[in-house]
């Protein structure tokens, strides 16, 4: 169950650009390798599009959640 005021229950959830912001930077620390934090910056990025802050999703980041080179 969400907490008050939370729309989508979750380890990243993101209702703010401040929730957003701290999401991208704590991707990093997503146990569970690589796969989990694709799944996780694939959920952020989502996010960002519904809140319209796409610019705060960093350039390394491809849409597939993979990091460029």
């Amino acid at each position: 169950m969400p907490a008050p005021g939370q729309s989508r229950p979750g380890r990243f959830p993101i209702a703010t650009r401040e929730d957003l912001e701290n999401a991208v930077r704590a991707v990093g620390r997503v146990a569970g390798g690589e796969a989990e934090r694709a799944k996780v910056r694939r959920f952020i990025m989502r996010r960002a599009r519904e809140l319209r802050l796409t610019e705060l999703i960093p350039d390394t980041w491809r849409a597939d959640g993979s990091l460029k080179s």
